[in-house]
């Protein structure tokens, strides 16, 4: 294999786009030592004296592209006029994403999960239930006019597309995603993680892991010796390319005439482990060297190398940089 350092210095010339799910992850940090009963509520309030903010879902997989500098980076989604949304719009400045294609619904959620995390009471620290928001309608059909008009634009502009398709009323509507379809048919890279809609699309590099790949059979789980043949059987049908993660046994690549096994790096660390966001860090470092024009199989080693940094990352929404990733090899 070519050096890995020679090889992730070809980012530089790389121009990447991310459409999709955007939202914020938000972990707030309680110190349950200074926590009184309120005179108000028969509740004892948890006393914030720390507030982490990060990208999540499409953001997250924009973040780790940024980590590995590209020379560009463009997003594409929609936020509300919220508080969220101005963090949000904060995160992208921070860094450094083109955010021409971002489009703000008046009147809607911005996507959020927020992390209320207490500690002082013992050495263990308490993450209490998730708050999350996120609209129960779907976009507007201006907003989804504009963001097909955003996605062609950003189609010319960049060597590949990354596609984060996460709730159920998301940017990827059909109409989207027939538009995503169409630019991957006439021929620009697009690949695209999808969690309840991979068996929709076609043309393109889906990246599932085994619940999500699952699920596009109907089935609940699947022997190790069957995912080959259901990959190959996937590609065929679809036209796609799959690249199957499988967690801490590696990923598989699947171009509809073979399947390639690639096993996970580092997967002899010991813990903790946090796997929250791996899939996103795998996509996006699979994006990064695949644009380049790499080899598929060399692309998802990269790709699971960056994984095993992030996962050790405990407590955040991690990124993996260059010298990150390539210490693992």
């Amino acid at each position: 294999m070519t050096d890995i350092r020679e090889l992730l210095s070809r980012i530089d010339r790389v121009k990447i786009g991310v459409i999709g799910d955007f939202c914020v992850d938000i972990y707030w940090h309680a110190d349950m030592t200074r926590s009184e009963l309120s005179r108000e509520t028969p509740h004892f309030p948890l006393p914030v004296y720390k507030e982490q903010v990060y990208l999540g879902s499409a953001g997250n997989a924009a973040a780790n592209i940024a980590a590995l500098k590209p020379e560009k980076l463009f997003v594409c989604g929609i936020y509300g006029d919220d508080w969220r949304g101005a963090l949000m719009n904060q995160k992208f400045q921070e860094i450094g994403a083109d955010t021409a294609g971002m489009i703000c619904e008046n009147g809607r959620l911005t996507n959020a999960y927020c992390k209320p995390i207490r500690h002082g009471m013992s050495d263990t620290v308490y993450e209490d239930p998730r708050l999350d928001f996120y609209s129960n309608t779907p976009i507007s059909a201006d907003s989804e006019n504009r963001i097909i008009e955003e996605l062609k634009k950003m189609a010319k502009k960049v060597d590949i597309i990354c596609v984060n398709d996460q709730f159920e009323n998301g940017v990827i509507t059909e109409m989207v995603r027939a538009a995503v379809i169409e630019i991957a048919r006439a021929g620009k890279a697009v690949i695209v993680d999808s969690r309840n809609n991979i068996n929709k699309f076609s043309y393109v590099t889906v990246k599932p892991n085994e619940t999500e790949f699952c699920r596009a059979f109907g089935v609940n789980s699947l022997e190790p010796s069957q995912y080959g043949t259901y990959a190959l059987n996937f590609a065929n049908a679809k036209h796609c390319n799959v690249l199957l993660t499988l967690g801490p046994n590696g990923s598989m690549y699947c171009d509809g005439k073979s399947v390639t096994s690639i096993p996970a790096k580092d997967r002899d660390a010991k813990g903790p482990f946090d796997i929250c966001g791996a899939g996103d860090t795998f996509i996006s470092a699979f994006s990064c060297i695949s644009a380049t024009g790499c080899d598929p199989i060399i692309s998802a080693e990269v790709a699971s190398a960056a994984s095993a940094v992030t996962i050790k990352k405990i407590g955040v929404t991690g990124t993996a940089t260059r010298e990150e990733i390539a210490s693992v090899f």
